[in-house]
């Protein structure tokens, strides 16, 4: 299954995920040409861990393959230790509940797949999209904006900087992500507007981080790898919800014709 979803690509995705995942590995061994070995250690592995099984999981999303959720399992493990590392601990509790989507989100998938149309083998398979509706979306606004204010109070009880460095724009990331979590499990194109979000916020979020490690005269490889990591996710959210689109508009068109 694993394999087969990596048949179907376009010339694009193909570059796409080539370079991204030349760029991690770039970043990846970039300590040893600068002369700072040391800068490659568990943490440097788990970096280049997260960052490769997170391009693959929203890569795989963007193009409706169930393998997501098998990358998204070792991603969000592995980030979800380093944003423990790093003190975002709305993102640690982000990883929790996304560890638990990823199991269901598979188990709903699995029973709307169909076979890919822009692939050529008949075994490539993809997931039936579909779209919010006024209604729908409302719904999703509000739960947002409860679920929002709730992780901030929460985030704000909680003592010390080390519990919580940036509580607004940590809970932010949270409460979209887990939205947009909940959205990408139950099929909604809308679901990438909301990782679009997410993954602006996560670069400030790590950019910051960066910025800190240099006023200590010191680089931190980590950030950055963290920050390419992010960047390659935004393209991907924004070429998802183009996926998206055209395969709802796929499958509307499949139906009319057989009406």
């Amino acid at each position: 299954m694993i394999l087969n979803d990596f048949k179907g690509f376009s010339l694009y995705e193909k570059w796409f995920f080539s370079v991204f995942m030349c760029l991690q590995l770039f970043v990846f061994v970039l300590p040893l040409w600068v002369g700072e070995a040391q800068g490659i250690g568990m943490e440097g592995v788990l970096n280049l861990i997260a960052s490769i099984s997170g391009v693959a999981c929203v890569f795989m999303a963007a193009k409706g393959r169930i393998s997501t959720y098998f990358f998204g399992i070792i991603q969000v493990c592995t980030y979800g230790y380093l944003s423990f590392k790093a003190h975002f601990m709305g993102e640690v509790g982000m990883q929790a509940v996304f560890l638990i989507f990823q199991f269901i989100g598979f188990a709903v998938w699995i029973r709307h797949m169909k076979k890919d149309s822009s692939a050529t083998e008949m075994f490539v398979k993809e997931v039936d999209a579909r779209g919010l509706t006024a209604k729908t979306w409302m719904i999703t606004v509000v739960t947002t904006l409860i679920i929002y204010f709730g992780l901030v109070m929460l985030l704000h009880a909680l003592t010390g900087d080390f519990y919580a460095q940036h509580p607004w724009v940590d809970g932010a990331s949270t409460a979209l992500s887990i939205v947009g979590q909940i959205l990408m499990t139950l099929r909604f194109k809308e679901q990438w507007f909301f990782w679009i979000a997410v993954n602006v916020i996560s670069i400030i979020l790590w950019g910051q981080a960066f910025y800190d490690a240099i006023q200590t005269h010191a680089i931190s490889y980590g950030a950055v790898a963290m920050i390419l990591m992010w960047l390659a996710f935004l393209i991907n959210s924004i070429y998802g919800y183009i996926q998206w689109r055209q395969n709802q508009q796929r499958q509307l068109e499949s139906l009319n014709t057989h009406v």
